[in-house]
């Protein structure tokens, strides 16, 4: 497996669904005609790490991109969604150690050349510039209130707004996943094999009478 193997989770769950279309790793990087570029910090390509589109749903339920963080100690919403309401300020090189600046790990919601570049590359791939924005995880660190302050950020989807794209923001966390992956299992009414590798390897953990135990 040689992408993220969280990336790999998440692209197999959209799979499994009826009627998406998915494309992962999409590259892409801010154009030399902004007037913020600078060919230093801006050359290295960024990826979309999964873009969905469903043939069946609208508007901004049809395309959906997708980043993936496997941290495995959670992500901290409080945290987060300070760094991500606030401006990209980048640090200038020197010879003290800096380090990295953390809007970089969601630099298509914070920077403004590289959010142009992201959404002209969703709409170059997809047709518009409207989307859900879903930020994929092991899990939350934090309650459900934590949670609504990225899914709910007005700063976030204004940023957006401005460059004349609607946003939604959703988190996917790796237990909904596992449980979707469950339900739609338990309730088959055959016993014919899932269409991905991650559904069948749980659709055996599942009639092996096997359950993932919580601590």
């Amino acid at each position: 497996m040689k992408e993220d193997i969280l990336e790999q989770l998440v692209e197999d769950w959209f799979v499994a669904q009826t009627g998406y279309f998915v494309k992962h790793n999409i590259k892409y990087r801010p154009s030399q005609k902004h007037t913020d570029y600078n060919s230093q910090r801006d050359s290295v390509h960024s990826d979309i790490d999964i873009l969905a589109v469903s043939n069946i749903k609208k508007g901004i339920d049809k395309v959906l991109a997708v980043t993936c963080k496997s941290w495995q100690d959670g992500f901290k919403c409080k945290y987060w969604v300070k760094e991500l309401e606030n401006e990209a300020i980048y640090n200038e090189r020197s010879s003290d150690f800096k380090p990295r600046e953390k809007w970089k790990y969601f630099r298509e919601l914070v920077s403004d050349k590289w959010m142009e570049a992201f959404i002209d590359k969703i709409e170059e791939e997809t047709g518009q510039r409207d989307f859900t924005y879903i930020i994929a995880l092991t899990k939350i660190s934090g309650t459900e209130e934590d949670r609504k302050l990225i899914e709910e950020s007005e700063i976030l989807v204004k940023r957006f707004k401005a460059k004349k794209s609607k946003i939604k923001i959703k988190i996917l966390t790796l237990k909904e996943i596992i449980d979707d992956y469950s339900v739609r299992i338990k309730d088959k009414k055959t016993t014919s094999l899932e269409p991905t590798d991650v559904g069948r390897l749980l659709q055996l953990i599942t009639a092996a009478g096997l359950i993932i135990v919580k601590k």
